[in-house]
């Protein structure tokens, strides 16, 4: 019997195995099969509570571990994950260890080791449940709260049910490789806040567990790769110098803008989701 090859193959290549899939390649592979292209996530994931009961998201422990291939790693499973039930993914330990780009400069065996700290990490944080299928990883959602409940759809009828829009962009245009921890931190908490937020440095250790410094960083970072947009009002402060302050707020632009995230959400296919979940709400 003869092997099977790709028809575009020449004959030089059918005698080989083609080259293992880069991490680039392996990303856009899998995103494109979810067709969509945002991730809905609980903004729960980043803030919870209401006023003064007000508390940090399990997004703070991210940062507080200093966990960024933790937090790419849930957000891109939470990508495919989320596209359709029953909310799991089930992929060779190989694919998972090139989408995570482990592989650089690590052996096989040490690659996919540290694929399973990764994913014991977050069955710890209680964001996901993890088996085995036919030898392949099974990882299944869970509630975005951390609070253990199983994952459903959400479909914002209640505060904690709403969501905000991760687009794909994040990816595809490689914010994942060159953003840092604090930046990326910062463009979720962004992206479950309405244009033109307020977000006083000081506050952002109660409002989302994230030190000022960081959350300074972060905001910053996210200026200098063009996703945010910052202006100012002059706000009345009898206690400073000249009686006037200024009152700094924030909007994301580029991919991660409102009306972008409109159309990336819109491209999704209309069999992807029922009709009283596509309605957007940002």
């Amino acid at each position: 019997m003869r092997p099977t090859t790709h028809p575009d193959a020449s004959p030089a290549t059918r005698k080989q195995p083609p080259p293992t899939l880069g991490r680039r390649e392996t990303i856009e592979g899998l995103l494109t099969q979810t067709r969509r292209g945002i991730v809905p996530i609980r903004k729960t994931f980043v803030q919870q509570g209401r006023g003064k009961a007000t508390t940090p998201g399990p997004l703070a422990s991210f940062l507080r571990a200093h966990d960024d291939r933790g937090l790419d790693a849930y957000l891109f499973l939470h990508a495919m994950a989320s596209a359709s039930t029953p909310w799991n993914c089930v992929l060779p330990s190989g694919a998972w260890v090139r989408a995570l780009g482990l592989a650089d400069n690590a052996t096989p065996a040490s690659a996919r080791g540290a694929f399973s700290k990764i994913m014991k990490r977050l069955m710890d944080r209680k964001l996901i449940e993890r088996s085995r299928s036919k030898r392949r990883a099974d990882v299944r959602l869970l509630r975005e709260d951390a609070s253990g409940d199983s994952y459903e759809r959400p479909l914002g009828k209640e505060r904690w049910d709403r969501w905000m829009q991760l687009p794909h962009a994040y990816w595809r245009e490689g914010h994942f490789e060159s953003l840092h921890l604090p930046a990326k931190v910062m463009l979720l908490v962004a992206l479950s806040l309405d244009d033109g937020f307020y977000l006083p440095s000081e506050r952002a250790p109660d409002w989302y567990g994230v030190s000022a410094d960081s959350a300074d960083e972060g905001l910053r970072a996210l200026r200098q790769a063009g996703l945010l947009d910052t202006d100012y009002q002059w706000e009345r402060n009898v206690r400073s110098d000249t009686g006037w302050t200024k009152r700094w707020t924030y909007t994301l632009i580029g991919s991660f803008s409102k009306d972008e995230r409109k159309k990336a959400a819109a491209s999704r296919s209309v069999d992807d989701e029922p009709d009283d979940v596509i309605e957007v709400l940002l």
